[in-house]
């Protein structure tokens, strides 16, 4: 054999392996980019999806052409279904969960602004934390939406992708849906461990969290949050005439009991009222609402043992409280709702001393409430629960 035939089919031997490994990453599709081969027992679970999700959600965006989007963290990841009839209006939208594990606000602005720039968006729901929303420079995020798919089909660690993809099919459970809903710690037991991991943090993160106060809601501290990222927000709705729904994320009682013992109570009605304000003056109410859900009620008060209904841990709650609250933004039937209140500068202080009798009276009527409460916060003392806070 000549220097030149082998030369020949070497190229020839690594062009044909090549094809081969783009043919099979192709058909078993790990990252869930093209969607259009799912065999159960074959490919049908993508236990590498959660990794690529932040370059991956953004093409989904391109090529479904979603209609109504949920941005935020993994608490709106996590909690929300966007076929959901009351937010699909009965699939009459075609819904996405564009939020992210860990998002900040600044991913949370710019995948908004991807997906109004390069779909058709009617409806958005953004979760938000009342503590303000600075506006940021989207150009760090250019290439949003752009992949190199050719290079993913012929990579060695997408051909290593597709084979854990195919091994695990028995042992592994789904991560996500299809329309980009997250699993996260879903059925597994250890939620009361997962609350003390959190207030480990909590307490790590404050060293103010010693003493309970119903210190009264300040509200006539003036610019007391940045809002331009929200006002921004707010501005591209209007400019794409998209029915924008904000919400504070929920917290468990127990969560709501540290806000209190930390000083973070006040701040996040204080927040609550400037961001009602900023809506007030930037836009139509039937066009741009916000939401809270900081309440006792069977839904933050639930018991939490090794296994819980409506929550993860403290801060994660699942798509049953979801639904719950998707019912109360977007049912267009309801007289009141019987979960959540629209924040207003009219009733934000009204809503603040409802919210503090209503601590008083679930307290009074729970006497067991703070010993448990405790018991979530040494949880972690013991080594046999294994925690990582």
């Amino acid at each position: 054999m000549t220097n030149k035939q082998f030369l020949i089919r070497f190229l020839s031997l690594s062009v044909f392996f090549l094809l081969l490994f783009g043919l099979f990453n192709r058909i078993v599709d790990p990252f869930w980019l093209y969607r259009d081969s799912e065999i159960k027992g074959f490919n049908s679970i993508k236990p590498a999806y959660g990794n690529y999700e932040r370059q991956i959600k953004p093409i989904l965006v391109l090529h479904d052409q979603p209609e109504a989007i949920i941005l935020g963290s993994s608490y709106a990841e996590i909690g929300f279904d966007p076929s959901n009839t009351f937010f699909s209006e009965k699939d009459h939208l075609k819904g996405m969960n564009l939020a992210l594990a860990r998002a900040k606000d600044d991913e949370v602005q710019c995948n908004f602004e991807f997906a109004v720039t390069h779909s058709k968006i009617k409806r958005a729901l953004i979760g938000i934390h009342p503590t303000g929303m600075s506006q940021s420079d989207c150009k760090k995020f250019a290439q949003l939406g752009e992949i190199n798919k050719l290079e993913l089909l012929l990579s060695m660690s997408s051909v290593r992708d597709s084979i854990k993809t195919i091994t695990n099919q028995k042992n592994s459970k789904a991560t996500h849906t299809e329309n980009g809903r997250y699993f996260f710690e879903r059925d597994k037991p250890g939620v009361n461990i997962r609350f003390g991991e959190d207030f480990v943090r909590y307490k790590k993160q404050d060293p103010r969290c010693v003493k309970a106060s119903n210190t009264p809601f300040t509200s006539d501290v003036a610019n007391a949050v940045d809002l331009s990222g929200l006002k921004k927000l707010i501005s591209l709705a209007k400019k794409h005439d998209i029915e924008l729904v904000l919400f504070v994320y929920p917290r468990h009682a127990y969560s709501l009991e540290l806000d209190n013992q930390c000083g973070a109570q006040d701040t996040y009605w204080r927040g609550m009222k400037e961001i009602a304000k900023l809506i007030e003056a930037e836009a139509q109410p039937t066009r741009v609402k916000a939401w809270q859900f900081y309440d006792y009620n069977y839904l933050t008060t639930e018991a939490i043992g090794t296994t819980a209904k409506y929550w993860q841990d403290s801060r994660h709650f699942n798509v049953e409280m979801g639904n719950e609250m998707l019912k109360t933004m977007f049912d267009k039937n309801a007289i009141e709702p019987k979960f959540g209140k629209l924040i207003t500068t009219n009733t934000i202080e009204t809503d603040f001393r409802s919210f503090l009798q209503g601590r008083s009276d679930y307290l009074q009527s729970h006497p067991e409430f703070q010993s448990e409460l405790q018991k979530l916060e040494d949880i972690c003392l013991d080594p046999i629960n294994r925690c990582n806070p």
